[in-house]
């Protein structure tokens, strides 16, 4: 029988609190950006892992082979999205159903393609997509490891939208399917979710990291030719850096990110890099930062009186003072500090 949401809620509360974590935390941390919650567990009896795990599927776990049952999971929160990896020493078989709350994406690679999905052998190098609410028939060989990313849907189809402009295309992305990615997009994927699983560390991500890793992952899944889109005009291709221009002006200190851009401007991700290297020879992230530190310049020009490289730096929103000033010097050939003196002395 199916976990009721009150169910999956308890099971994911009483996951948090054996690991130390209350379990209000734990819920606040599947929709704060703000939140670095990495969580490690080892399940010695299956019935306590079929219990703590139904936060993200409901499923009934057998095991399928002789031995002593162990289950390790490492799972930390992205924002808003979860990242995991799942390890059994022992074959299981696992039937049920997925949350309808995340689209999940997991790269299939030599660790796990010896298991069965739906009743298929999926090879490795391929990325699996998974549907919300989808049927759960997984066969787990012994020796099993898997890394997933699950992402919000209402996250995911913001992230789509943008991606395509439109809502066309939206029910093929999100279906059970697998694809074969460039080979070097599959192995910088797999070892993106390594480093956040081995750090933990998200609170330095910053706090559109989710977003990014939805760009990012969505990028992988769409194929070009498959989702064509048609060149915009030379017309609208300035419009649409006009708009944008507009939006990166007016938050210099908190500047927006590629998907608020393309809501603003009403353009899809490609359309939007398109248009700014057809116009200015710079990705929209490139423009921003450039125009972000020639502000900081001027400022630091205007109060070259005083000692204000980190009051300058604090104010435009960079949130690492060491990493301002070597962006500042790629840029203009020296320190933030160096101009303030150079003024001052000449």
């Amino acid at each position: 029988m199916m976990k009721s949401h009150r169910d999956r809620s308890d099971s994911n509360s009483s996951f948090c609190r054996e690991n130390g974590r209350s379990s209000s935390s734990c819920r606040e941390s599947a929709s704060s950006t703000d939140m670095n919650v990495k969580i490690h567990r080892t399940f010695q009896d299956i019935e306590t892992a079929s219990q703590q795990l139904s936060a993200f599927w409901d499923v009934e776990l057998l095991q399928a082979s002789r031995g002593t049952f162990r289950l390790e999971v490492s799972l930390v929160f992205f924002g808003q999205c979860a990242v995991y990896d799942v390890r059994t020493e022992v074959g299981l078989v696992a039937g049920g159903q997925r949350s309808d709350q995340f689209v999940t994406v997991s790269p299939i690679t030599t660790d796990c393609s010896s298991s069965r999905f739906r009743g298929r052998e999926i090879g490795p190098d391929q990325l699996l997509i998974m549907e919300p609410r989808g049927d759960v028939f997984q066969q787990f060989a012994s020796g099993h490891r898997q890394a997933a990313v699950s992402i919000p849907v209402d996250l995911f189809r913001r992230v789509a939208m943008a991606e395509f402009g439109s809502g066309d295309n939206m029910n093929d992305l999100i279906a059970w399917q697998t694809i074969v990615p460039d080979r070097r997009k599959f192995n910088r994927f797999c070892r993106t979710i390594s480093a956040i699983l081995q750090s933990g560390n998200t609170a330095s991500a910053g706090a559109d990291a989710d977003v990014r890793l939805t760009e990012y992952v969505i990028g992988l899944l769409v194929d070009g030719e498959r989702y064509h889109c048609d060149l915009p005009s030379a017309w609208r291709r300035r419009q649409i850096v006009r708009r944008a221009l507009d939006v990166i002006h007016a938050r210099l200190s908190q500047p927006p990110t590629i998907l608020e851009l393309c809501e603003a401007t009403g353009a899809s991700r490609r359309t939007l890099f398109y248009a700014f290297h057809d116009m200015l020879d710079l990705s929209p992230r490139a423009y921003t930062k450039r125009v972000r530190l020639q502000a900081a310049r001027r400022m630091i020009i205007d109060n070259r009186d005083q000692r204000c490289v980190q009051r300058v730096a604090r104010k435009l929103g960079f949130a690492h003072e060491g990493q301002f000033s070597i962006d500042y010097a790629s840029v203009f050939g020296e320190s933030p500090s160096k101009t303030r003196l150079r003024l001052i002395h000449s």
